[in-house]
């Protein structure tokens, strides 16, 4: 199985993103995008990039632990967690040792994660996008909708809505890795018809999912509302 010290031993500053991003996201204290999704996204990665010719790991690797680092940001909602990932790597890479076009292409693959920003156009990129798909490809995802409500305050409606829309996205868009779409074998295709039969439940027979505390009133008492 595909290890970091090797690549560690190659490049030591890997080792000082690795440390930086494992304080900062312990300090955040996420749910679900904290160190533990980036140790499973990094892992992926690595058997991912294995599969792959010309992989350069020194952006590779930091990119994978930093691509989250966004939701660590103050004003994250305001421009999306990949811009806000890019702009903390900027911030944060040259005291760690790393030259400006390095850093130009870490922060490629952090903004382009999520496909959205913009389109993964390195074999990096593609790698760690591959990567963090894989992680809601399966019934896991089932955990990670729980988690995602913990941690944005969301109803099960609205996570549903959200969730179900980047699977159908992540769908069409598909891998870019023959190594990813062997790992995947069809799961995330299947985790999205649960997630989307989920949504139909919520909106339909089980209403009782999507209530909030109004809801329970016809005309909330004052009190309810918290006005004074």
């Amino acid at each position: 199985m595909p290890m970091l010290d090797e690549h560690v031993r190659a490049d030591p500053r890997i080792l000082r993103v690795y440390l930086e991003a494992r304080r900062r996201y312990g300090q955040a204290g996420l749910c679900h995008h904290n160190f533990g999704h980036v140790v499973r996204d990094t892992h992926r990665a690595l058997v991912i990039a294995a599969s792959e010719k010309g992989v350069d790991y020194s952006v590779l690797l930091p990119a994978v632990l930093l691509h989250d680092i966004g939701f660590c940001y103050p004003n994250w909602p305001e421009m999306g967690h990949d811009l806000a990932g890019a702009r903390l790597a900027q911030e944060m890479l040259p005291a760690l040792g790393y030259l400006a076009f390095e850093v130009a292409a870490i922060q490629h693959c952090i903004t382009a994660h999520k496909g959205k920003a913009e389109a993964p156009a390195s074999l990096e990129a593609k790698i760690l996008y591959d990567a963090d798909v894989l992680e809601k490809a399966g019934l896991f995802d089932l955990v990670i909708l729980g988690l995602l409500m913990c941690e944005f305050s969301e109803n099960l409606a609205d996570c549903l809505a959200r969730e179900c829309r980047d699977r159908a996205e992540e769908t069409a868009r598909g891998f870019f890795t023959a190594k990813a779409r062997e790992m995947d074998r069809g799961r995330l295709v299947r985790v999205g018809a649960l997630l989307n039969e989920m949504r139909q439940e919520v909106s339909g027979p089980r209403r009782d999912f999507s209530l909030s505390e109004t809801d329970l009133w016809r005309e909330p008492p004052k009190e309810v509302l918290g006005k004074s």
